[in-house]
């Protein structure tokens, strides 16, 4: 898709009113889906105090004689260096062009935003489907003859299907530069090394430290591949890496997305009485469907396919009969899931199938299922202050008609398993409980490590303190939320074209251009020679004759030079749908065949022409009735769903920091119960959660152990810390 318009409004001129200081403000648009474009800039009504200080209001600052004293660009997304870089470049120029200046509403105004909208704070990436950046200028501290100027530039691109996803939802939480589509960009400033620290703590594993480093050359020897990763994490007791060669695209048809990684990762991990450890080699792939059911659906799907070995280090270890301490292995993984983002929603539900074997041998000698199901909620009690219930149910379990690795069977603890280590899907592997540090969850009647599980976590938070990333007077504008919502109507309508255009109906209408451009030479042929024949005759007739096949001959040309979204409209033009305005092909045999044939009384070769021609344009209207017009217009409304509830995200949830007291319960039990081993755990606890963009991420607590087993403890500290990148 390729089709562009742009509609700009700006102040030429100083107005007999302030904009300003009526509380207007410039407001710059741009929606971008696949290659197409609409861009808009407009001017939109909005309160006084969100362009003005208070010192600012019944002034005429250029009638006045007012002076800039200072100009400044505000972005919420200023930390991560591309946006930087640009914000400075276009503050200089700002700067040049204003600071010390008398006030001029085309320099302060016009061409002020033309240099912002010249630096294009969006990066360019490779798979964004919505853009939009918002500008506006305000003036503040207007005294002694003097004011400041404020740039604020909120920009986000948007991808609609990943967004439906659990783990972008916590994305959107933490790092909201991420959901924003800010985070990674293909341009000469953006570093192509990225390493984000991680820290954790709790009394098994001890204070931990690590990260993860990513590698994005230009070229990674012509390998399918777009990225090298390696993360790692290390205490004095536990230690944990993996190496990744990483790929992703965008698909076309029911896939939206597609990612696939060769991978290699090693563990040690502490269990409060030794170590369970081992390595692996493998190779993934995993998809992501277009939206269903209106778009409040996704579907996931994948395959793991490894080898490596599996060891155990236990005291005092109790092995059941069908369990070995260590041994090589080999295993398939299979998993698939549905996903459902609704208004203050989102559930998740994965089911894994794992298959084993314990050596090369080509045989299963066990059998592993998961479930995971994921619920989260949340709303804005107040400004930004956002309650989130977040509630997960896993339960699991092993048939083993060989025998099983120790480590592969189920160990629980504050210390989350997953089953496909390194991926962005986190189904988990194994119950989990924070009030029992690091994973000294594992005995059982039938020995160490479970044959089946069940855990469910119930986090609940509500944010007392924060900074909204949007300011709330601008987030609650009834105009900029109307305008904004009338692009987006504007995209779905681009979208629901596109679509159109891949209908099997619509590529048979397609063929039939070269017929029309033929017919219509033959028609106006036909039509010269017979006012060759009678000169000076039917004026009026010849000439809205010919007229007609001009236009038509020019609507059929443009239609045969386009491709997709930018056929539609000149392909449409020739026949009915496009209504009284255009439809040319009809208008060519209203004016040829009936006025100007019938005043001739019947010239041969003109109806000879004008029938060929009729005959073409009947076979077209007939495969226009045939395109499915509901469902391309369903498939891009569900495109559009997760962007809607994205940006509904973006401005009335996430903060640029925020604070928040937590609390926790969790159940779980595993295996069989003997005693005061295996059975069932309770773990309730309190914390608190600051989170401030993607520089630090901490949530920090105590939980408590409510029904001890042997070595377990009485409760855990849970500590998570996570850092900005350092090269953002």
């Amino acid at each position: 898709m390729n089709w562009t318009t742009h509609w700009r409004r700006r102040l030429t001129s100083a107005p007999s009113r302030n904009p300003l200081m009526s509380g207007r403000y410039v407001l710059a648009l741009l929606l971008s889906l696949g290659s197409a474009q609409i861009c808009l800039g407009q001017t939109a009504e909005q309160t006084k105090k969100t362009v003005l200080g208070k010192d600012c209001a019944g002034i005429n600052f250029q009638k006045e004689g007012y002076t800039v004293k200072s100009s400044h660009i505000d972005d919420p997304f200023a930390f991560l260096p591309w946006v930087k870089i640009r914000e400075q470049r276009a503050a200089s120029e700002i700067s040049d062009l204003v600071d010390g200046q008398p006030f001029r509403y085309d320099t302060a105004v016009t061409q002020a935003l033309d240099i912002i909208d010249k630096e294009n704070f969006l990066p360019d990436t490779s798979e964004v489907r919505v853009r939009i950046r918002l500008e506006f200028v305000s003036v503040e501290n207007c005294s002694g003859g003097h004011l400041d100027l404020l740039y604020r530039v909120y920009s986000t691109q948007i991808r609609p299907v990943l967004n439906s996803v659990p783990e972008a939802r916590v994305t959107e939480r933490q790092a909201p530069q991420t959901t924003a589509g800010l985070s990674s960009a293909i341009v000469p400033s953006n570093n192509p090394v990225r390493l984000t620290p991680t820290a954790g703590y709790d009394s098994t594993d001890k204070l931990s430290g690590g990260g993860r480093l990513e590698i994005t050359p230009e070229h990674l020897w012509k390998l399918p591949f777009n990225s090298i990763i390696i993360e790692g994490q290390g205490s004095s007791a536990m230690r944990s890496i993996s190496a990744a060669l990483f790929g992703s695209t965008d698909s076309v048809g029911w896939l939206a997305y597609s990612e696939w990684r060769l991978n290699y990762s090693h563990y040690s991990l502490p269990t409060g009485s030794g170590e369970l450890s081992g390595g692996h080699l493998s190779v993934q792939f995993s998809g992501l469907t277009k939206p269903l059911a209106h778009g409040n659906m996704t579907a996931r799907f994948g395959g793991v396919l490894e080898g490596g070995n599996r060891q155990s280090a236990l005291r005092d270890l109790r092995l059941a009969p069908d369990t070995m301490s260590s041994a090589a292995f080999g295993a398939l993984k299979l998993y698939a899931g549905l996903n459902s983002r609704l208004p203050h929603n989102v559930l998740s539900a994965s089911y894994g199938l794992e298959l084993g074997a314990v050596g090369p041998a080509a045989r299963v000698d066990w059998r592993k299922h998961i479930g995971d199901i994921r619920h989260e909620f949340w709303y804005t009690l107040g400004e930004h202050r956002l309650l989130s219930l977040e509630s997960r149910l896993t339960a699991g379990s092993i048939q083993i008609p060989g025998m099983i690795p120790l480590s592969e069977r189920f160990f629980g603890g504050n210390y989350e398993k997953l089953f496909i280590p390194g991926d962005s899907w986190q189904i988990r592997e194994g119950p989990v409980i924070r009030a029992i540090a690091g994973s000294k969850f594992y005995r059982t009647a039938d020995g160490d490590g479970g044959d089946r599980f069940f855990s469910y976590n119930l986090t609940a938070a509500y944010a007392l303190w924060g900074q909204p990333l949007v300011p709330v007077e601008l987030s609650k504008g009834s105009q900029v939320r109307e305008l904004i919502q009338g692009q987006i109507t504007s995209a779905t309508s681009i979208e629901q074209i596109h679509y159109l255009t891949k209908d099997p109906h619509y590529v048979n209408l397609a063929t039939q251009l070269p017929a029309v451009q033929s017919a219509l030479g033959d028609l106006k042929v036909a039509v010269a020679a017979a006012q060759g024949a009678r000169p000076g005759q039917f004026t009026a007739q010849f000439k809205a004759c010919t007229g007609a096949i001009t236009m038509a001959t020019l609507r059929a040309k443009r239609a045969a030079q386009s491709k997709d979204v930018k056929q539609y409209d000149p392909l449409t033009s020739l026949l009915s749908i496009s209504g009284d305005d255009e439809n040319r092909l009809a208008k060519v045999s209203q004016a040829c065949l009936t006025d100007l044939n019938g005043a001739l009384g019947g010239d041969q070769a003109i109806a000879v022409a004008s029938a060929s021609l009729e005959g073409v344009r009947s076979q077209m209207e007939g495969e226009l009735s045939k395109i499915d017009q509901r469902r391309a217009e369903s498939q891009a409304k569900a495109d559009m769903a997760f962007t809607q509830r994205t940006l509904d995200t973006l401005f009335n949830e996430v903060n640029i920091y925020s604070v928040s007291p937590v609390f926790v319960f969790d159940v779980a039990k595993l295996g069989t119960e003997m005693g005061r081993i295996g059975g069932v755990r309770y773990g309730p606890g309190v914390g608190l959660r600051l989170e401030l963009a993607s520089v630090v991420h901490f949530t920090a607590g105590y939980a408590w152990n409510i029904r001890q087993g042997p070595g377990e403890g009485s409760g855990a500290i849970f500590f998570s810390l996570g850092l900005r990148d350092l090269f953002h």
